[in-house]
């Protein structure tokens, strides 16, 4: 009787371990749905995986060019404002600038929104001559930013102009116009 509780327990032992190797065992997963989902992602219809801030960037060019720089130390200049919707962000600016065949000095001048909030200085190169007259030119990474409600870009430039203007000057401010409906174009921090 010893070797059959023997045989008996030792065969209970087995069908037990067989059972806790069989819970432990992954099976596959089954699932559930009442309809069959299906993700369509053509090259046509793509989802954005850039920032979508870029993609709504317009870009933004704007000069401004005169004569009127004759017989005065200060000659000014405006820009293209940024729409309604828009924020106008300013990333260079450039220009020339014919100045008297005496002058001693390159311009300088400033960049600001109509209502003051927002200034950016810059210096030109003293120049060279050319035709008679001293051509100074800039070209100048920058930062700025415009809302649409802060009015007209302007320069104030400051320089020995001629007497009599033979060439134009002029001043380009680059960058992009920001759509607000997209970035939402929270206030700016003065």
């Amino acid at each position: 009787m010893n070797i059959t509780k023997t045989k008996l327990f030792g065969g209970l032992a087995a069908a037990a371990a067989l059972l806790a190797i069989g819970a432990v065992t992954p099976k596959a997963a089954n699932a559930v749905f009442s309809s069959p989902v299906q993700v369509m992602n053509t090259s046509a219809t793509s989802v954005p995986n850039l920032d979508t801030e870029k993609l709504a960037r317009v870009p933004y060019q704007s000069t401004y060019r005169t004569t009127t720089c004759t017989n005065v130390t200060n000659c000014f200049f405006a820009f293209s404002p940024a729409p309604s919707g828009f924020r106008l962000v300013v990333e260079n600016i450039s220009g020339i600038f014919e100045l008297a065949n005496n002058a001693t000095a390159p311009v300088t001048g400033l960049i600001e929104g109509s209502n003051f909030l927002n200034t950016f200085g810059f210096t030109s190169t003293n120049g060279q001559i050319f035709n008679g007259t001293i051509m100074s030119g800039i070209n100048q990474p920058t930062h700025m930013v415009f809302d649409s409600s802060e009015g007209d870009p302007v320069a104030f430039v400051y320089g020995d102009y001629p007497s009599i203007q033979g060439l134009p000057s002029f001043i380009t401010l680059s960058g992009y116009l920001e759509n607000c409906s997209v970035t939402g174009c929270p206030t700016i921090q003065r």
